[in-house]
């Protein structure tokens, strides 16, 4: 006996009607007929009684009936579990764009999301916020964790976070021996005359850098462009340079010999946002990723 005349076996006797059955199966009558006279001759007995009434069960019948049917749902669950294990196996990719500084400030969303999704395969590319959506538009990531202003507010929207990082502020990262270390706070014209070591145009603030500086008439003077930020904060000495920086990293950036002042402009606040283009179908594995992120 198998599986295939079991289940042959189960749908007659539901049926009572070999031709409702053969429908069913998608089998012929003639089939089902010899599968049954077959099952029959290896079980050595009668599966029905030949009355009136069609397909009535003898004892035999109504025993295999019994525990046949148990052994067909054990079956078919046997069958769903493993293409279950299968589709887990082959991992899902998703590519997600995040800055430096965000994949450490959301690293425990990041990581508790990996753990109750360990099909997921997420594919982490950092880079500045401006690249990022650039690459969100080519379709190169598919979702980004990134600053405003938008860039291309017609292939993508970003949607604003409302959680404990709502965004970034920019400080102005001086040398304790430089002269500006005594100021409690700092604008771009204060800032004339300085040597810089820079994040690129890759980044925000490497944009608001020159686009401030040459609004206040000036241009700023980048002796380095890096865009580690633990780079620049280690050739402020050696360079008798300044930078600008998120605040926020102040507390993973080592950054001895250097303080960290508030620069006073109406520029210096950077919200963030959660990406997508506008075209872009929505997984349930990309909205609980969403969700994670939002529990910041």
């Amino acid at each position: 006996m198998n599986i295939q005349q079991l289940k042959y076996f189960i749908e007659i006797t539901q049926t009572r009607n070999l031709s409702s059955a053969a429908r069913n199966l998608f089998v012929t009558q003639p089939t089902l007929s010899l599968s049954i006279k077959k099952l029959e001759s290896e079980l050595n007995t009668s599966l029905f009684v030949h009355t009136d009434e069609p397909f009535q069960l003898t004892t035999s019948g109504a025993y295999l009936y019994e525990k046949g049917v148990d052994i067909i749902e054990q079956f078919d669950q046997l069958i769903e579990d493993i293409h279950q294990m299968n589709d887990r196996t082959e991992k899902k990719r998703i590519k997600i764009g995040l800055t430096t500084l965000f994949s450490v400030q959301f690293m425990k969303e990041i990581s508790t999301f990996l753990q109750t999704h360990p099909y997921i395969d997420l594919n982490i590319i950092q880079d500045g916020s401006p690249e990022l959506q650039t690459k969100l538009k080519n379709k190169e990531i598919d979702i980004g964790l990134i600053s405003f202003p938008n860039n291309h507010p017609e292939q993508i929207n970003i949607e604003p976070l409302e959680t404990t990082t709502k965004g970034y502020n920019v400080y102005v990262v001086v040398p304790e021996n430089n002269p500006l270390s005594k100021k409690h706070e700092l604008t771009f014209n204060d800032l004339k005359g300085q040597r810089f070591s820079s994040l690129s145009t890759k980044y925000m603030i490497g944009r608001l850098l020159l686009e401030r500086s040459r609004f206040f008439g000036y241009e700023p003077n980048i002796i380095l462009q890096n865009d580690d930020l633990q780079v620049l904060i280690h050739s402020l000495q050696k360079n008798d340079s300044i930078c600008l920086l998120p605040i926020e990293y102040e507390i993973v950036g080592k950054s001895d010999n250097v303080k960290w002042i508030p620069l006073k402009d109406r520029y210096a606040h950077f919200p963030i946002g959660i990406a997508l283009r506008k075209d872009f179908n929505i997984t349930s594995d990309i909205e609980d990723f969403i969700q994670a992120i939002k529990q910041n």
